[in-house]
């Protein structure tokens, strides 16, 4: 989860919704003459906007408010057998799901998400900081 983000699920679709309503009465107020209601029902709605677009909201972050759900790392479990699985076949399918990640060529360890990682001279995935 990216940490610059205070507002999720129910807060940005409701945030979405307003911005539109609020985008809707800027036009309809604008081409009635009523410039300044038009002028801050559109700012309101790019206010809004943003906020349901980015997940971020200046005024949550100010009052330590904070709307994502902690979601906890899920892990699915494929089963391609229809019967009961014993739990031998079942730790051999789930090495062969470990199996499909990216390994280093180099030391061999995984290379997971977020690490630096680039091609060395044989053209091979390695890790940056591995000879």
């Amino acid at each position: 989860m990216d940490e610059s983000k205070n507002v999720g699920g129910r807060d940005r679709l409701g945030r979405f919704l307003v911005a539109a309503v609020l985008s809707i009465a800027a036009v309809r107020w604008l081409r009635g003459g009523k410039r300044l209601r038009g002028l801050l029902a559109g700012v309101g709605a790019l206010g809004f906007g943003f906020n349901a677009t980015t997940g971020y909201c200046g005024v949550n972050d100010a009052l330590d408010i904070d709307t994502t759900a902690d979601s906890e790392e899920v892990s699915i479990d494929f089963d391609e057998s229809d019967g009961g699985e014993s739990e031998t076949t079942a730790d051999a399918s789930a090495t062969q799901v470990r199996e499909h990640y990216l390994t280093c060529a180099a030391c061999g360890e995984p290379i997971v998400a977020g690490q630096s990682r680039g091609p060395n001279e044989d053209d091979d995935i390695v890790h940056d900081d591995c000879p």
